[in-house]
């Protein structure tokens, strides 16, 4: 009896000292009682001091738990993963220069707020974050770092010369010819709003990677996704969302620049794409009674950004970008639960807009197309992404539509009032059914949460939202 009070009581100091351990923890500290500003503090100087690596890349997602960059060794043989880099360099660098935008323009809107000059020094930093990622092609081709065919990393012999105009998917804090158009997107926006506070040389260099972004990709939106090529312009029914973001990118460059080239092609872009219809209104909605939707809803935050963009740019269009911003804004709380965290796979009726949560299933393995189990089996799991996005695109929105602006800071203040450790993660399982190979998935702690909720609050700052 003794041993087994003995046993207990140890077992219960472990357990103690593992609270307080997750307590001393920058973001273990974070509490909803808490005024929001001291929270947003606590997330500002997290990412500051912490969530860079050693070359000054940021990073993508930690290790939830113990808050820390992950290793080799959180992840085993039986863990299913994408195919490609290691799980550890996928996990460190999917979104690294999309959340370094983010923050950096986070940090841009903090200091029109404030004029606090440590808004200056973050966004500095973000912004060498930014730029360390675009000199890596600059550098060195996207062909010279790690190439994945097959789910197999290779390394490609060196091309003939820099190319630029380009930002990667920094896996190993290497050169990768794997991208996005939100990797080119969060950059652009940050350097965009950075641009009209920073120094002289640095307005200058900004200019200078607008110029070459544009000029490059003006040849052909074609992009590497794990072994497949994708071309974004002729990809329906991606091109529908995609090439509206790139026409807001040439958009920017052209005001960065002025280069007329810049201005002709968001034209041409904009003629074919300017209509923003939200996936119900596309091959994935309209004439099929029902389809399964996954992330497609969290790509609002870009329409919805971008329409906010060239409603300034564009005034004479600005009804028209308006109308599509508010279109995605209603779109993107389809599958949301009262806790406002969105179920990964929905079914949903595209004519009505009901939409019902899918019961476990998994494919046959021979129907596999992909080695990552997620691409693969359909389960009640939430993506924590939406809530996060709607922090911001929720104070857009409110800004812009008097008869909206009610509910959507309602929804706003009810997701900054919860914002806790929890709020942080990727995915979360309130049903207990995600099986042991993607167990891992519920201890990530996505670098997105951190740059748009602080977005989202100097955003509302900045714009006399709060």
């Amino acid at each position: 009896m003794n041993i087994g009070f003995r046993t207990f009581a140890l077992v219960m100091l472990a357990l103690v000292s593992v609270q307080a351990a997750e307590r001393e923890r920058p973001l273990g500290q974070l509490k909803t009682s808490q005024p929001l500003a001291d929270r947003i503090t606590t997330l500002d100087r997290f990412v500051h001091e912490h969530y860079y690596d050693a070359s000054g890349l940021m990073y993508s997602h930690w290790n939830w738990r113990e808050e820390r960059p992950f290793a080799a060794g959180d992840f085993g043989p039986g863990d299913s993963t994408m195919p490609g880099p290691e799980p550890h360099q996928w996990m460190s660098y999917e979104n690294s220069p999309f959340i370094a935008g983010l923050f950096l323009a986070a940090q841009s809107y903090r200091y029109q707020a404030t004029k606090d000059p440590e808004a200056l020094a973050y966004a500095r930093r973000a912004y060498e974050a930014v730029d360390k990622d675009y000199r890596l092609n600059e550098a060195s081709p996207a062909d010279s770092g790690p190439v994945q065919k097959a789910g197999i990393v290779e390394v490609a012999t060196r091309g003939a010369g820099p190319t630029g105009g380009f930002f990667c998917k920094p896996y190993y804090g290497e050169a990768t010819d794997h991208t996005s158009t939100e990797q080119h997107f969060g950059p652009l926006f940050g350097l965009y709003h950075y641009w009209k506070i920073a120094p002289p040389e640095t307005r200058e260099r900004i200019r200078e990677i607008f110029s070459a972004v544009s000029r490059r990709w003006r040849a052909g939106y074609r992009i590497n996704y794990f072994g497949e090529t994708w071309n974004l312009e002729e990809s329906y029914p991606r091109a529908q969302r995609h090439m509206f973001v790139w026409a807001v990118m040439q958009r920017l460059a052209y005001e960065i620049t002025r280069e007329p080239a810049c201005l002709e092609e968001f034209r041409r872009l904009d003629a074919l794409y300017g209509g923003m219809p939200t996936p119900r209104e596309t091959a994935l909605g309209l004439g099929r009674p029902s389809y399964i939707s996954t992330e497609d809803r969290q790509f609002h935050v870009q329409i919805v950004m971008g329409a906010e963009l060239l409603a300034e740019l564009e005034p004479a269009s600005r009804d028209r970008y308006l109308r599509g911003m508010r279109a995605w804004w209603q779109y993107s709380s389809i599958g949301q639960r009262d806790d406002l965290a969105a179920y990964y796979f929905i079914k949903i009726d595209s004519l009505t807009g009901a939409w019902e949560k899918l019961p476990a299933s998994i494919k046959p393995r021979s129907q596999w197309r992909s080695s990552y189990m997620f691409q693969n089996v359909t389960l009640p799991v939430c993506w924590e992404g939406i809530r996060e996005r709607q922090a911001f695109t929720g104070a857009i929105v409110s800004r812009h539509f008097p008869e909206e602006a009610v509910a959507a800071r309602e929804r706003v203040d009810r997701i900054f009032a919860g914002l806790a450790k929890d709020h942080l993660k990727w995915f979360s399982d309130p049903e207990g059914v995600v099986p042991p190979p993607l167990q891992w998935t519920l201890n990530v702690l996505q670098g997105d949460a951190l740059a748009f909720y602080s977005l989202g609050y100097w955003y509302a700052r900045a714009n006399h939202l709060r």
